[in-house]
């Protein structure tokens, strides 16, 4: 009797992914498990750099050309994909694949059958349709931030003054507004802030700056409300080392 054959297919959504090889070689150990519990034999393997929603696919629609010239019903070329999700979060691309006849499996979901797909798809864009409009109320929000504030302060402590290139704004001006906002707050904030009052006393002191990094830290830990950041965290070494720089240029 004939070795059952499969075809592998990966994907990945960045060049990057694709150029370390991790998350291919992750997929393709997967399947190579499979198809050797399967006693079968890997005939042949392709994959895609693109993105869960994309239906531009040469990859994935060569490894289906291949299965239907490859297989018949007493020896089927079966698909082998290491997870649902590496196919698709589209039902009606999912649908066109499942209509082209041939067998896939998902090492993930060895029980998967043809209805047991649509229902997994289904969920699969219900959840990609719920981040999108996650997204979208989140960029909704900062941009009304940036109208109000002139900017928005990002995770990673950047200044962010437009989001997408907004059409008709002077980005400049816009630039420089927001940026001189900025700044009168940060002064406002700092005039009344006993921690960085304590900071810029030490610094003019001489203190060495891991002294007062260590001891800023050990008293937020005991007043936080007093002796945090502007966003009401504990001094961190980069806030401290730009404000020195400001105390020291007189800022």
């Amino acid at each position: 009797m004939d070795q059952p054959k499969f075809v592998i297919y990966t994907r990945v959504s960045t060049k990057k992914q694709r150029a370390s090889g991790l998350g291919l070689e992750a997929q393709r150990k997967m399947c190579n498990e499979l198809i050797e519990r399967e006693g079968g034999i890997c005939v042949k393997e392709f994959s895609d750099v693109e993105s869960g929603k994309s239906r531009t696919r040469p990859g994935l629609w060569a490894a289906i050309d291949f299965c239907k010239e490859n297989g018949n019903a007493m020896c089927p070329c079966t698909l082998v994909i290491a997870k649902l999700d590496r196919l698709a979060r589209d039902v009606e691309f999912t649908f066109r694949i499942m209509n082209t006849g041939i067998q896939i499996r998902f090492v993930d979901m060895p029980i998967m059958n043809t209805m047991l797909l649509g229902v997994f798809a289904s969920v699969a864009q219900y959840e990609r349709e719920l981040i999108s409009s996650r997204t979208k109320g989140a960029l909704d929000s900062i941009r009304d931030e940036i109208k109000e504030n002139g900017g928005h302060m990002s995770k990673a402590g950047r200044w962010i003054h437009s989001i997408g290139g907004q059409k008709g704004q002077d980005t400049t001006a816009a630039s420089t507004a927001a940026g001189i906002n900025h700044t009168k707050r940060a002064k406002s904030w700092k005039d009344k802030s006993a921690l960085f009052t304590w900071v810029e006393n030490q610094v003019r002191r001489g203190r060495p700056r891991q002294e007062i990094l260590a001891d800023a830290k050990a008293m937020f830990e005991k007043n936080p409300n007093m002796y945090g950041t502007r966003r009401g965290c504990a001094l961190c070494e980069g806030t401290l080392s730009r404000w020195v720089k400001e105390i020291q240029c007189g800022i």
